[in-house]
């Protein structure tokens, strides 16, 4: 391996973020443990050092054939310039949309358990939360299209926010599914606003497919994009968002202006110039065998200490999201067996009532961290009763 994700990210005493203990593990939240690829970095410092952070033209050519290139050499989809429209982070993004696509009081379909910060966007733009629940079957969620259709079919319900890879979950929808999103979209006049902020994080080369990339999307569709994930970035304002209908682009553009939208951050044109290299989607790919590695440890842990626990179908990025419920413990429980041991999870309640008894578990961390935070895992488990069989040696 030639990256480094073995050390800890430097701990910066800024009041927010991660923090990091030897005795306390925080697996909660988005955010890798791991230092950001070598590349952005080095960009990062390089451009620091030029003193000069002003207004930055978001048509920069050089900025968007970047964007253009990465897309078509990591994702597959071939997109114009003309439809990438920077913006300031993607739930700013979903934001715009709903004020530009919808009246208050409209219907916005998400389709739970499902990333929590969607419903705060959706209450703060005077909207009502339209819950098309996934289906459990087995390690897996499926979309309930006879629902699906029916809550698009309602008038009052005009756009829905589509997340893939999907989070919590961390799975990626088939292009059958999508295409089953998209004619239902275009039968009932519905726009859909994807969030891909996952999108190179996904494990198998191919199984991604872009939503605009499937029939029938092009004219009704919003797709946000991001450094966000793919390089440990989600503490920037910055996406981009690629929007295919020229009439759609318009309308989205007049109302991120109205909220202000100004220049191109100088330092994402860095980042992204940097991140959408060859040495970047390197450094990506190393990251996900890393991660791939991390997994291996937490299923093997969690067969040997507690088996009643089932780790759903894990397809991209380095989250876990796991089924608790076999323990028998209410939440309230379930978090305080795991601060016992120091460990911080992401309750399954947050992202809507049917998460409620699963985790959140992040492990993009140095492999260092992780183990000790199995290890205090395991030894509560044991005193807990959880295990079936006796101790790992």
């Amino acid at each position: 391996m030639s990256f480094d994700f073995q050390t800890l990210a430097d701990a910066i005493d800024y009041g927010f973020g991660t923090g990091f203990r030897p005795d306390y593990t925080v697996m909660a939240g988005a955010q890798l443990h791991v230092k950001t690829a070598p590349c952005i970095i080095d960009a990062l410092t390089r451009f620091s050092q030029s003193g000069l952070y002003g207004w930055t033209d978001s048509d920069d050519p050089l900025y968007i054939r970047a964007v253009v290139n990465w897309m078509a050499k990591v994702r597959g989809w071939e997109i114009e310039p003309s439809w990438i429209v920077p913006s300031y982070g993607i739930l700013q993004a979903m934001c715009a949309s709903i004020r530009a696509f919808t009246q208050p009081g409209d219907g916005i379909i998400v389709q739970q358990p499902v990333y929590l910060l969607y419903a705060r966007a959706i209450a703060n733009c005077g909207r009502k939360l339209v819950d098309s629940p996934l289906q459990l079957r087995g390690d897996r969620y499926e979309m309930d299209f006879a629902d699906l259709e029916e809550k698009m079919a309602a008038p009052e319900n005009k756009l829905m926010l589509l997340c893939n890879p999907h989070n919590p979950t961390m799975d990626v929808w088939e292009r059958e599914d999508l295409e089953r999103v998209a004619a239902l979209a275009q039968k009932h006049h519905v726009l859909v606003v994807a969030d891909e902020i996952f999108a190179e994080h996904v494990w198998q080369p191919g199984l991604m497919v872009p939503y605009a990339a499937v029939p029938n999307a092009l004219d009704h569709c919003i797709i946000c994009t991001s450094l966000g994930k793919a390089f440990n970035f989600t503490g920037t304002s910055h996406s981009n968002v690629i929007i295919p209908d020229a009439a759609i682009r318009k309308a989205y553009c007049t109302q991120r202006d109205a909220d202000h939208y100004g220049s191109l951050s100088p330092f994402m044109r860095a980042a992204v110039l940097a991140a959408y290299t060859d040495e970047g989607k390197a450094w990506i790919d190393e990251l996900m065998d890393f991660v791939h590695e991390n997994e291996s440890l937490v299923r093997d842990c969690f067969a040997r200490c507690m088996p009643a626990v089932k780790l759903l179908r894990h397809r991209a990025g380095t989250l876990i999201w796991a089924d608790f419920r076999g323990l028998g413990l209410s939440e309230l429980e379930l978090e305080r067996f795991f601060l016992s041991a120091g460990v911080e999870p992401d309750l399954g309640s947050k992202y809507g009532a049917a998460g409620t008894g699963f985790l959140r578990l992040q492990i993009g961390m140095p492999r260092s961290e992780l183990t000790g935070a199995l290890t205090r895992l395991e030894a509560a488990a044991r005193k807990c009763g959880f295990a079936q069989e006796a101790p790992y040696i």
